[in-house]
């Protein structure tokens, strides 16, 4: 059970100046945003008898002894004991403000000049914050090192907050195309990040949980600290028109993005991709239009894998591929269409890897999804 309630208000000015060459446009917005959430409380040693102090009862040999109501292990018996319906309560209320300033300017009447800055946020997914706690207490006689292991979403995950700066140069071409190229910084702060650590009081105690799981090896997602994501981005499109009677049929475009990522080794950049870029032509001569984009996806860092080695994590490898789409036009009315995803079947591929691991170790996870073949009739009525 998940309910959250946004309250907001904002103020906006938005005016030119030195004769309409410049526009000013800037504000400010106020947010509140309280939570309140129940999600289930999973402990599998609860199946196991107590003592008054909490303590397992053993037998002769040493070994806990299984509670008989909760039946065989895996049994639906079990299940009671193990599970407790929402009894990971929490709630948790954020606010702040937001304010923006934004800046254009007409340097001629095709080229312009955009500046900008904003202070924005980020919530966490709600995946990550509605509650859920796996609780493994294992029996310390038989393994005195490891107590257990608790894999918890951290309800108290706070929004991560970026103030923003962009840059950026846009030029009009007089046959409708267009240039542009722009830079930009986020500096943010309270970044997300995961981690796998032994668990001190404090983090006992931010989680919500008993004290006695002090020192249990802890899965979580936390504020990791501060982060700052730098790039650049250029973009262009452009009839072929100036070539000849021709090139009018032909229309190209790019565009590409590089981004540098900073943070403590445990930030997560998993919905950042460092390096990306599209580039395609469009063929329209009545009545057919034929479409063809690549796409491609650099290397994507995603979780931690401890078990590679301290800095080793999961990665997306780099991969291109092309779709293409064709329109036949009928009349004013229908038209035919064929959508072609994934033309040369670019396989997903993930790998693992740190330091310390050889090439040939890398390879983790190949997937494969064809060709994608759509088609059909379309008409506007």
């Amino acid at each position: 059970r998940f309910k959250e309630t946004v309250d907001s208000v904002y103020g906006m000015v938005d005016t030119r100046l030195f004769r309409e060459r410049l526009r000013v446009l800037t504000g400010v917005r106020y947010e509140r945003t309280e939570t309140k959430a129940a999600g289930p409380l999973i402990n599998p040693s609860n199946v196991f008898l107590r003592t008054a102090s909490g303590d397992f009862v053993r037998n002769a040999a040493g070994a806990r002894v299984r509670d008989p109501a909760a039946g065989a292990a895996g049994s639906l018996q079990e299940i009671p004991f193990t599970h407790q319906e929402r009894a990971n309560r929490v709630s948790r209320t954020y606010d702040d403000f937001f304010p923006s300033l934004h800046l254009t300017t007409n340097i001629t009447e095709a080229f312009q000049v955009r500046l900008a800055y904003a202070r924005t946020y980020g919530r966490p997914d709600l995946a990550n914050i509605i509650p859920n706690a796996t609780i493994t207490e294992n029996d310390i006689i038989a393994n005195p090192e490891n107590p257990g292991t608790i894999n918890v979403r951290n309800t108290g995950l706070k929004p991560w907050v970026a103030n923003n700066y962009d840059l950026s140069l846009e030029y009009y071409t007089k046959s409708g195309g267009v240039f542009t190229a722009g830079v930009f910084r986020k500096d943010i702060s309270d970044f997300f990040g995961s981690v796998t650590r032994v668990a001190t009081a404090a983090d006992i105690e931010e989680l919500g949980l008993d004290e006695r799981y002090t020192g249990f090896l802890m899965t979580t997602m936390f504020n990791s600290g501060t982060a700052r994501v730098s790039g650049a981005e250029l973009s262009a499109k452009q009839s072929l028109q100036g070539l000849g009677a021709w090139g009018k049929h032909f229309i190209l475009f790019a565009n590409a993005t590089k981004l540098e990522l900073k943070g403590n080794q445990n930030a997560s950049f998993s919905n950042f991709l460092p390096e990306s870029a599209n580039w395609g032509i469009t063929f329209t001569r009545r009545p057919l239009t034929l479409f063809a984009k690549w796409t491609y996806r650099g290397e994507q860092r995603l979780a931690s894998v401890p078990a590679f080695g301290v800095d080793a994590f999961r990665y997306w490898a780099p991969r291109t591929q092309m779709d293409v789409n064709a329109d036949w036009r009928l009349n004013t009315r229908l038209t035919l269409f064929l959508n072609v995803r994934n033309v040369f079947n670019a396989k997903p591929r993930q790998i693992v890897y740190g330091a310390t691991t050889p090439y040939y170790a890398q390879n983790n996870v190949h997937q494969e999804f064809g060709v994608g073949l759509t088609a059909g009739i379309k008409g506007t009525f």
